[in-house]
């Protein structure tokens, strides 16, 4: 697996959207359609993300893979799960969602594997005390030469530290409670938001080896995030 492949949401819509409320001026949406709790979320699905809309925050469904504007012509364009906060600002692909269209995407816990030197161990991780946290994304709109239009996203990540190194060289970015209307609101320095890849630190981080059942995507089960051992 490269960089964030993985997360899951172990809970209930209600609880997601009470933890939302409890930080967002959230609209109204406990109409929108999505089945929780998922232990483990995979590239390609729709997935719960938090948008600024008109000085609100929205909740909307955006499918996990980003379509970079240079792509679009393509019938099988390339979709980007991740992108590197270090480049972020620089890179075509992404500069000008950044900018713009950043969005919260909430999460209980994701997933790494380390290489073993034979089939690589996967591990869930969570953040120490808070039971939800938010990746830091970006997103934007996109039709493609199909005629397929739709709205979809990709995760930011950045360099390890020294809890989660011995398992993978990268994270996604976790963006700290405090500043999550500073990441939503369009008007945002850039500058300011180079701060916010590191708000939430490596050592509020545990890690529990769990199943290999979640190697596979289809396997969307609770023993997917069960820990075999916990290391910290």
């Amino acid at each position: 697996m490269k960089m964030c492949g993985r997360f899951a949401i172990a809970a209930s819509k209600d609880e997601m959207l009470a933890y939302l409320q409890e930080y967002l001026d959230l609209l109204d949406e406990t109409g929108l359609e999505f089945r929780l709790p998922r232990y483990n979320i995979s590239p390609g699905e729709l997935i719960p993300v938090v948008v600024s809309a008109d000085g609100k925050c929205a909740l909307r469904l955006l499918k996990w893979g980003f379509v970079p504007t240079f792509a679009r012509n393509e019938t099988k364009p390339l979709r980007l799960i991740n992108a590197k906060a270090e480049t972020i600002a620089d890179k075509p692909a992404f500069r000008a969602s950044f900018r713009r269209r950043r969005c919260l995407i909430p999460a209980t816990g994701f997933f790494e594997w380390k290489a073993t030197g034979g089939p690589k161990t996967p591990y869930y991780i969570t953040v120490r005390n808070q039971p939800f946290f938010a990746l830091a994304g970006i997103w934007d709109d996109y039709r493609i030469a199909t005629g397929e239009a739709g709205s979809a996203c990709a995760i930011l990540t950045t360099a390890a530290g020294r809890i989660l190194l011995p398992v993978h060289d990268r994270m996604p970015v976790i963006v700290d409670v405090a500043n999550y209307g500073l990441w939503l609101e369009e008007e945002t320095d850039p500058e300011r938001l180079r701060a916010l890849f590191y708000s939430v630190a490596d050592e509020r981080l545990e890690l529990a080896e769990v199943s290999p059942a979640v190697n596979k995507p289809g396997n969307d089960v609770i023993e997917c995030i069960t820990p075999i051992r916990s290391r910290q």
